[in-house]
C-alpha cells in the first residue's frame, strides 16, 4: 500500500514527468566527473605537467637558429679614390646559422626529465583521488535523496492509515459507540500527517535541486533520479557484508590509496629536483657550429680591363723601351661587388668544443641545492601526516560503519516493536478497551520508528562506500555499482 501510495505521488510531481530525464547513480557519477571543475582543473594540470616533460626531454636535442642582421650606419670615412674624408653611407647584411648539442651537462638534463615524468605521475594518480571523492559527495547526496523519499513514502503510509483509521471512527461515532470528540481528534491526526507527507516532499525536491547542482546538469531540464529503494539496498547485500580487520584494512590503504601514491611520487620528483640542483655546479661540455655569409656596399670590384698611359717626351713622342712604347696602368674602375656574389664569395664556418668549468657562482648552486633538499624534506613530512590521516580515517570509517549496523539492528526491533503495539492498541480500541489518544501515539512510534530505520539502512550504506573510499580500492564506477547493485 505504502509503495503504490508513494509511486502515485512520484508520478504526480512536476519533475517526474513523462517526458523527464531518467538519471541513474551511474550517470549522475559519471556527469559529474565528466563536469566537475575540481576534476577539470586536475587535468588542466596534467597536461602542462606533460609539456614539462616533453620540454625536459627536448633539453637534449641541438638548438638551431638562424640570424639575418641587416644594418645601415651612417657617418664620416676615407675614400681611397680621393684621399679625402667623406660623409657616407655603409649597408650590411650578414646571415648565419649556428648549432649547439649539449654532449655533457653534469646530469641535470637526466634529473630534469626524471622529475618532471614524477611530478605528472604525481598529478595523474592524484586526479584519481579527486574523481573518487567527486564521485563520493554525488553518491552521498543520491542516497540522501533517496533517504527523503523512503521517509516520504512512509508518511503516505502514515497518511493512508490515519485516514483508513478516520473512516472506522466515523462509523463508530456514527453509531454512538465513541464520543464525537474522538472524530475531531482523528481529524487533527489527518492533518498532521498531511502536513508531515508535505514537508517531506518538500525535502525531496530540495534533495533533487542539490543533486542537479552538484552533478552539473541544466537546471531548467526535467530529470527522474533512478536508484534502489529500501528493500533493493537490503536486498543487494551491501548492509550485511563483512568488514576486514582493522590493520589490514590500514594496510591495504597505505597500498592503494592514490592520495598517498601522488604524495610518495611528489617525494621522488622532489629528490630529483636535488640532483638537477647539483649537476648546476658540475662542468659541461657543449658541441657548436657556425655557418654564414655577408654583405656590404664597401666592397667594390674591377668593372673591365684598367685604362693604358703612355709615356712620352716633351714634345709627345713615345718613350721605347725593348723597341716597345713604355706605358703604366691608369685607375681602374670600380663599382660595388653584386649581392650574390658577395653571399658566395663571403662564405665561412667554424665547428668547435666549448669546455664550461664553474669556478665561483656566488653560491646559487648551494642555495639551489638546499631549497631543493628542504622541498624534499617538507614531502617526506607531509607523506607522514597523510598516513596518519590515513589511517584516522579508515578507523573512523569503519567505527562509523559498525555503529551503523547497530543502529540499523535496534531500529529494526524498534520497528517490529512498534508494528505490534499499534496492533494491540488498535484491537483495545475497537473493543473498547483503549482510546483513540493510545492509537495515535503508537501510529506516531511506528511512523519514527520506521523514518529511523530507512535512515539506518541509508546511513549504512553510506558508511560502507565510505570505508572502501577510505581504504582507496574503489573507482566511480564501481562506487555506483556498489550502491546500485
Amino acid at each position: 500500500m505504502r509503495l503504490a501510495v508513494f509511486a502515485a505521488l512520484v508520478l504526480a510531481a512536476p519533475l517526474q514527468a513523462q517526458d523527464s530525464t531518467a538519471v541513474t547513480l551511474a550517470d549522475a557519477v559519471r556527469i559529474a566527473v565528466d563536469e566537475s571543475p575540481e576534476v577539470r582543473r586536475g587535468e588542466a594540470i596534467g597536461r602542462g605537467e606533460s609539456a614539462a616533460v616533453r620540454a625536459a626531454r627536448a633539453g637534449r636535442l641541438p638548438t638551431l637558429d638562424l640570424q639575418v642582421a641587416p644594418q645601415q650606419r651612417y657617418g664620416l670615412g676615407f675614400d681611397q679614390t680621393t684621399g679625402e674624408v667623406v660623409s657616407q653611407t655603409v649597408e650590411t647584411m650578414s646571415v648565419g646559422v649556428g648549432a649547439s648539442l649539449p654532449l655533457y651537462d653534469g646530469g641535470r638534463t637526466r634529473s630534469l626529465v626524471r622529475e618532471a615524468e614524477l611530478r605528472r605521475q604525481s598529478s595523474e594518480v592524484g586526479l584519481q583521488r579527486t574523481r573518487q571523492q567527486v564521485a563520493l559527495d554525488v553518491a552521498q547526496q543520491f542516497l540522501t535523496l533517496l533517504l527523503d523519499r523512503e521517509i516520504a513514502g512512509i508518511e503516505a503510509e502514515n497518511l493512508d492509515a490515519a485516514q483508513s483509521q478516520l473512516e472506522r471512527v466515523s462509523e463508530l461515532v456514527e453509531a454512538g459507540a465513541r464520543p464525537r470528540g474522538d472524530l475531531f481528534a482523528q481529524e487533527a491526526v489527518v492533518a498532521q500527517r498531511r502536513t508531515a507527507l508535505v514537508v517531506a516532499q518538500g525535502a525531496v525536491e530540495r534533495d533533487e535541486v542539490i543533486l542537479i547542482q552538484l552533478v552539473g546538469l541544466d537546471p531548467l531540464g526535467a530529470y527522474r533520479f533512478v536508484g534502489p529503494d529500501l528493500e533493493r539496498l537490503e536486498a543487494s547485500g551491501l548492509l550485511d557484508a563483512p568488514l576486514a580487520p582493522l590493520v589490514e584494512l590500514i594496510e591495504a590503504a597505505r597500498e592503494t590509496r592514490a592520495d598517498r601514491r601522488s604524495q610518495e611520487l611528489a617525494i621522488q620528483a622532489a629528490e630529483a629536483s636535488v640532483g638537477s640542483a647539483r649537476a648546476a655546479g658540475r662542468p659541461s661540455v657543449t658541441l657548436s657550429a657556425n655557418a654564414g655569409t655577408g654583405y656590404s656596399s664597401l666592397q667594390q670590384q674591377v668593372v673591365g680591363e684598367p685604362p693604358v698611359i703612355p709615356v712620352t717626351l716633351a714634345d709627345g713622342s713615345p718613350i721605347l723601351l725593348g723597341g716597345q712604347p713604355l706605358t703604366f696602368p691608369g685607375d681602374p674602375t670600380l663599382e660595388t661587388t653584386p649581392v650574390f656574389s658577395q653571399f658566395s664569395d663571403n662564405r665561412s664556418g667554424s665547428l668547435g668544443l666549448v669546455l664550461t668549468v664553474p669556478i665561483f657562482d656566488r653560491y646559487q648552486t648551494r642555495r639551489a641545492v638546499v631549497e631543493a633538499q628542504i622541498q624534499a624534506e617538507t614531502a617526506r613530512i607531509q607523506l607522514d601526516a597523510l598516513d596518519r590521516q590515513v589511517a584516522a580515517e579508515v578507523q573512523q570509517a569503519v567505527v562509523e560503519a559498525r555503529t551503523a549496523r547497530a543502529q540499523l539492528d535496534a531500529a529494526e526491533a524498534q520497528v517490529r516493536a512498534a508494528e505490534e503495539a499499534l496492533r494491540v492498541e488498535g484491537d483495545r480500541y475497537r473493543l473498547g478497551a483503549g482510546t483513540l489518544y493510545d492509537v495515535a501515539e503508537a501510529q506516531t512510534r511506528l511512523a519514527e520508528a520506521q523514518s529511523q530505520r530507512a535512515q539506518a539502512a541509508y546511513g549504512l550504506a553510506f558508511r560502507r562506500v565510505l570505508v572502501r573510499l577510505a581504504v582507496g580500492d574503489t573507482d566511480p564506477a564501481e562506487l555506483a555499482a556498489l550502491i546500485s547493485e
